[in-house]
């Protein structure tokens, strides 16, 4: 079987239970890592068999080394990320026995990615200090931001939100179909469920996708989100800024008031603890430092304990 052939199948084993995007992150880096083998190899993998590589050749050291001598700025954050990807393909092709075991002993670079300083109270005062909350516009964007600040959501969990998975009586979000295909409930403060009635009256709509266009009525894009969080930075001058950050001010705080990992874990929707876990030496950090960081409403703190 051919390395494009047993990539195909990995590709169809994994549309199975992937999102579309985590799908495109696949194809996108083991692309990188055929170019690597073409050029090593001198065959394209549609040819190219894995009985053509010998089992002891250290491809993912070589394939290191080459990404290295592409782009020699490269972080080891962004080598660990393709290699990621990359073992998950040769992980499937040994456990189908396409191949010998391509991973053993590999050691991959340390991680060196900077620590994301949350967001302090201060810089949510003057977040919140744009937006106008008597206009529609204003409002909707107050609700996008708290989402993701208070509740821990994603970007696109926030976009497909609908009016149908609130629950305000319970205080609980139901989030459906979010990544990897998996749904979940949270915790969502009285304020941010108030806000988001108030946005409802006002934009005229009681059902269906809850954030919608200002002209069109039509669901917001990643676009959209994107060029309200590069306004934001531009006129609040908070220049680490993203939407990510929001969700990881979310997890931090959590931990400095007191939640525990599993809890922690639930809220953010993660599979297991190896994502969750790397919030906890930031929340030390904070707490150690006396840095302000966001607070959290108390229900976060009330409810489970």
């Amino acid at each position: 079987m051919t390395i494009q052939k047993a990539f195909l199948e990995f590709i169809r084993d994994r549309q199975v239970y992937c999102s579309p995007v985590t799908i495109r992150t696949y194809r996108g880096h083991v692309k990188t890592f055929f170019n690597f083998l073409e050029r090593r190899y001198g065959m394209p993998v549609t040819e190219l068999q894995f009985t053509d590589i010998p089992e002891d050749d250290k491809i993912i050291a070589g394939y290191i080394l080459q990404l290295r001598e592409d782009n020699p700025k490269i972080r080891n954050t962004t080598i660990r990320s393709y290699c990621r990807h990359v073992k998950a393909f040769l992980r499937f092709c040994y456990d189908m026995d396409y191949c010998g075991d391509y991973l053993k002993r590999v050691k991959l670079p340390r991680d060196d990615s900077a620590p994301k300083m949350p967001l302090c109270v201060d810089e949510v005062e003057k977040i919140d200090a744009l937006f106008d909350r008597s206009t529609l516009k204003g409002l909707r964007n107050y609700c996008i931001i708290h989402l993701m600040l208070d509740c821990g959501l994603r970007c696109q969990e926030v976009r497909h939100l609908q009016v149908e998975h609130l629950q305000p009586k319970r205080n609980i979000l139901f989030i459906r179909d979010s990544k990897g295909e998996k749904s979940r409930f949270t915790l969502a403060p009285d304020f941010v469920f108030a806000s988001i009635r108030n946005y409802l009256q006002l934009a005229g709509h009681s059902c269906g996708i809850i954030f919608r266009g200002l002209k069109d009525s039509e669901p917001i894009t990643q676009n959209t989100i994107k060029q309200l969080f590069q306004d934001i930075k531009r006129e609040t001058g908070i220049n680490r800024l993203h939407a990510h950050l929001l969700r990881h001010t979310f997890a931090t705080s959590f931990l400095i008031g007191g939640g525990n990992l599993e809890f922690l874990r639930v809220y953010l929707g993660h599979y297991d603890y190896s994502v969750t876990k790397t919030y906890t030496q930031m929340a030390a950090q904070c707490k150690m430092l006396g840095i302000d960081v966001y607070h959290l409403d108390k229900i976060f703190f009330t409810r489970g304990y």
